[in-house]
């Protein structure tokens, strides 16, 4: 194939050649050059074939001048190389040993890249952890703050790196700021929104934990199974303050309300809401009882059973009625077994108040059975049997 090409070629340049030499035997042409006084007549070829000339002559004169400069170039080349392969070397060494914990070795090998790094997003903020782990905390900071006045593009890298020394400095509240700064111009920044809620559960400040997490869910930057785990600590937290705050019972069920569903199907948040509401309800605990009764009928749990009984109510012996009902829901609980010895108790009707008790024990032995059965035998004058109830008790 290769050799058709060849022989197509030739046959390609003799036609040419042919049909040029019959061109410039018919009809030379002339090209007059006139410049002063001075004047060039030449054949149209012959100007041609010197047009061609002087073309090739300066191609390759100016190549052979290139070629020339060609080793300076090279060793400018090779320099700038040499430098930036040095600079990489400091500066992973320097990383290197940032994450080993080395951290006089890090400021040594990152310090000399800081006015001339090639990436000063990885050099400056490292070169700064490492001045803040020895203690350097305002030089830290004002790198930093340097930094942003370079690059103000870098606000979330800087202001991640600011809270965290302030972390290190064991200042959570200074911490803050940065962050605070960060989530403003984007509420779903992750990193920042995750140090953020580490340190707002850090400071207790639960109400502001609740709104945080709202925004970690939108932004689904947290697992399902995590975020319900989150979302039923703070209100179990936030139950608590609004008790110790001294707000009233109605802004305490607003907040139930308001509440995702993880936290409402929890049993143990609903019990955590219970022990508050009975708190700030008084007596009597009307509606702390109707919402551990519409409770145990969506979903029984044993801790809102105990609770029960030890709400103060207007009519004890209605309370009991509603108890034993739920005997057909939950015949084999301890707890409701407890309870209703607890409620009969009350009522003084002793020998059903023991046989409850006795049932309790039966189904699982427990402190707080024998604990209220050690009262009830010596509330009767069985001190006998009071005291043997009561080292059962003592055991647990």
């Amino acid at each position: 194939m290769r050799i058709r090409s060849w022989i197509l070629l030739f046959l390609v340049v003799a036609i040419a050649g042919a049909w040029l030499g019959a061109m410039m035997h018919m009809d030379p042409g002339y090209v007059l050059l006139a410049w002063r006084q001075t004047t060039v007549e030449m054949s149209l070829w012959v100007g041609l074939v010197l047009l061609l000339v002087v073309y090739v002559g300066l191609y390759f004169g100016l190549r052979l001048l290139l070629s020339l400069n060609m080793p300076w170039q090279l060793v400018a080349r090779w320099s700038a190389d040499g430098k930036l392969r040095r600079m990489q070397l400091q500066t992973r060494q320097g990383l290197l040993a940032l994450a080993n914990g080395q951290y006089s070795r890090a400021v040594d090998k990152l310090s000399t890249q800081a006015d001339n790094a090639s990436q000063p997003l990885v050099v400056i903020p490292a070169l700064a952890e490492a001045e803040a782990r020895l203690g350097r905390f305002d030089k830290a900071q004002k790198r930093l703050q340097a930094l942003l006045q370079a690059m103000p593009e870098a606000g979330a890298l800087v202001g991640l790196a600011q809270a965290r020394i302030a972390v290190q400095q064991g200042d959570a509240e200074a911490a803050l700021l940065p962050l605070q700064q960060i989530v403003a111009k984007d509420k779903q920044h992750s990193q920042a929104n995750e140090l953020l809620l580490e340190l707002l559960q850090g400071l207790r400040r639960w109400s502001d934990v609740i709104d945080l997490l709202q925004v970690i869910a939108a932004a689904k930057q947290m697992p399902a199974q995590t975020m319900a785990e989150q979302q039923q600590k703070a209100y179990k937290q936030v139950f608590s303050q609004v008790a110790d705050s001294g707000q009233g019972l109605e802004q305490l069920l607003q907040l139930w309300r308001k509440a995702p569903d993880s936290v409402q199907r929890s049993s143990e948040c609903r019990l955590a809401l219970v022990q508050v509401m009975h708190q700030v309800e008084g007596d009597p605990a009307k509606r702390t009882a109707e919402f551990i009764e519409n409770s145990l009928k969506q979903q029984w749990h044993d801790g809102l059973v105990l609770e029960y009984a030890h709400l103060p109510m207007a009519d004890v012996e209605k309370a009991l009625h509603k108890a034993e009902a739920w005997q057909s829901q939950a015949k084999d609980s301890a707890a409701l077994q407890l309870t209703l010895g607890r409620l009969c108790r009350r009522l003084e009707l002793w020998g059903k108040a023991k046989d409850y008790l006795q049932a309790s024990l039966r189904i699982q032995a427990n402190k707080e059975a024998h604990a209220e059965l050690a009262r009830l035998e010596q509330q009767l004058g069985k001190l006998d049997e009071a005291l043997e109830h009561y080292r059962a008790a003592s055991v647990f």
